[in-house]
């Protein structure tokens, strides 16, 4: 973690360990964690409560009313959800502590039950009948009963998603559609002199989005297939490019053969060979960059949408 994240938040007595801290401020259960790279919220907290709906109703409301600039929210089953963001991470850091003191004021003025009480039930806790739980990296502290039904509730989700098909032939279907198109405006940017990634982007987003429409399964294989169909399908854009430009140049001169032959032929002169190879390799080069931020992406997303207290 940041060194400055760091001492603002063992200031508040939080723990620090890595990129999460976790403690007890203004006598709620809290947890944060910063993520320099994440351009939308860096800093992610959450704190732990229970409250009605009426009351959630109003602490979203009185939240809102604080105008926080480069702010999210959201309510999780244990609290309350936090996202911050500022133009220099100096400048969050300067902020928080005003913000922090507004945001937990709200929650006590709206009756928000504070660590002393379960976030899930609302029953007070001791040690007799409260448990540490540890869900996407944060710890919330809940009611014993509470824990034993959200780990059968997780168990069943679990199992039901791993005896699910795979339908790999489904989901390649849809792969190989969103290849194809992506394919299509690999060519159309060929031929106006332009090479990119975006091509492959469109083509892995797509293939994602038509393979879990098909049947498939959002699994890693999902994304193995996804990104490898249009790998492969980007890599052949320049085979078939060339094969139809040979083609074309054959018969303008008046040669009988077929645009494959003529491929063949032309491959025999060094000059035409290199500018072959070269546009393949930056095909390639492109493709995999593309695939690899469209991936990355697709994984992050993936785990985000599993998550209790994230995306923003």
């Amino acid at each position: 973690m940041n060194k400055k994240f760091e001492g603002l938040f063992s200031g508040y007595g939080m723990t620090v360990e890595g990129n999460f801290a976790y403690g007890t401020v203004n006598g709620y259960e809290t947890n944060a964690t910063v993520i320099m790279m994440d351009a939308v919220a860096p800093l992610r907290m959450h704190i732990s409560f229970y409250a009605t709906d009426d009351q959630k109703r109003a602490i979203e409301a009185a939240i809102r009313n604080l105008t926080l600039k480069f702010f999210r929210m959201r309510f999780s089953p244990y609290g309350l959800s936090l996202g911050f963001n500022d133009i220099t991470a100096n400048r969050l850091i300067k902020s928080l502590p005003e913000t922090l003191n507004k945001i937990y004021g709200v929650l006590a003025d709206n009756g928000a039950l504070n660590g002393e009480y379960c976030p899930v039930s609302g029953k007070r806790l001791d040690e007799s009948n409260s448990k540490k739980c540890k869900i996407d990296g944060y710890t919330v502290t809940m009611d014993s009963d509470c824990s034993e039904k959200i780990d059968t509730v997780k168990s069943a989700e679990k199992q039901d998603f791993d005896s699910a098909p795979n339908n790999y032939l489904k989901g390649f279907l849809g792969a190989f559609i969103g290849g194809l198109v992506g394919a299509v405006v690999s060519v159309i940017l060929y031929a106006i002199g332009f090479v990119s990634s975006l091509a492959a982007i469109i083509s892995v987003i797509l293939g994602a989005f038509l393979y879990q429409k098909f049947g498939g399964k959002p699994n890693k294989m999902m994304i193995v297939i996804v990104s490898l169909t249009s790998l492969v399908m980007q890599a052949a854009t320049v085979p078939i490019i060339y094969i139809a430009a040979a083609g074309i140049a054959a018969s303008a001169e008046g040669f009988s053969m077929s645009a494959l032959e003529a491929f063949k032929v032309l491959m025999g002169n060094d000059e035409f060979a290199r500018w072959f190879y070269a546009d393949l390799a930056m095909v390639v080069l492109f493709s995999a960059l593309g695939t690899g931020l469209a991936v990355y992406s697709l994984a992050k997303k993936k785990k985000n949408s599993s998550s209790v207290f994230s995306p923003f």
